[in-house]
């Protein structure tokens, strides 16, 4: 099983609207910053951090989702990394711990924290609350059968399925820690804010879709819609943040390794 968690970061400058969204998706906080800024929130299946745009030293702007990992052992992943050949493998120490840094196959870096018991400036909240069948799917547009998938395989993640040339889907610890989805790339503008490690911020869940929307409507996001494509079941809503976000529905009693 692998120690890496999915977690992808959106810098917004609405942290508390966005939090207040992703709890009505089914996310709980686990971990805040004390001086704000900061909250990093569990699905039943990988994470969603909140960064404060404003604070941003990569230069990210508000409304776009990077992707990055948790890992419990960044130091035993980065030697597994640079046996894979992944280039620019570094580790270096944070206050908050210890951070690898890589490279992916599109030429971004990507980040992965350590998972690090000292709170020192930060709170902890009990996320046991997050109970819904929820699972995190940041998605990259990529080419589905090119060198992307051997890099989410180094990283620890495994295929789910089979390829095919418009989606694929890597399971971290067979979907309990989230999954990342590699998508073909559209003719027409992507639905996401452009910039480094840029994502798609998506989800999947076994739940109801309808009952996930009127959710929704009653907090005030009435453009809430469930629609049915070729590929399957799906609700799109507009976030806090003005961003698209699509919740995709699971087949019942469908296995995610």
């Amino acid at each position: 099983m692998s120690g890496v968690a999915v977690r992808p970061v959106r810098f917004t400058d609405r942290i508390e609207a966005m939090q207040e969204f992703l709890e009505t998706l089914g996310l709980r906080p686990r971990i805040e910053a004390e001086r704000g800024g900061w909250v990093d929130m569990v699905a039943y299946g990988g994470m969603v951090a909140l960064h404060s745009a404003e604070t941003a030293v990569s230069g990210a702007v508000a409304g776009q989702t990077c992707l990055s990992f948790e890992a419990a052992d960044v130091v035993g992943l980065a030697d597994r990394l640079r046996k894979a050949g992944v280039p620019d493998v570094t580790v270096y120490d944070e206050a908050y711990g210890q951070v690898l840094n890589c490279r992916d196959p599109l030429g971004d870096v990507i980040a992965v924290d350590g998972r690090s018991d000292d709170l020192y400036g930060y709170r902890r909240h009990d996320a046991a609350a997050a109970a819904t069948d929820l699972r995190v799917v940041p998605v990259r547009f990529t080419e589905p059968t090119g060198p992307y998938g051997g890099w989410l395989e180094a990283m620890g993640l495994t295929l789910v399925g089979e390829p095919n040339d418009f989606y694929v889907q890597y399971a971290a610890a067979d979907g309990d820690h989230g999954f990342v989805g590699v998508h073909h790339v559209y003719d027409d503008e992507l639905p996401i804010v452009a910039g480094r490690a840029a994502a798609h911020l998506t989800f999947a869940t076994s739940e109801p879709l309808e009952a996930i929307a009127e959710r929704l409507a009653a907090a005030g996001h009435g453009d809430a819609s469930v629609d049915r494509e070729d590929f399957g079941c799906l609700l799109t809503v507009i976030d806090p943040d003005d961003q698209e976000v699509q919740v995709h529905e699971l087949p019942a009693g469908a296995a995610v390794s």
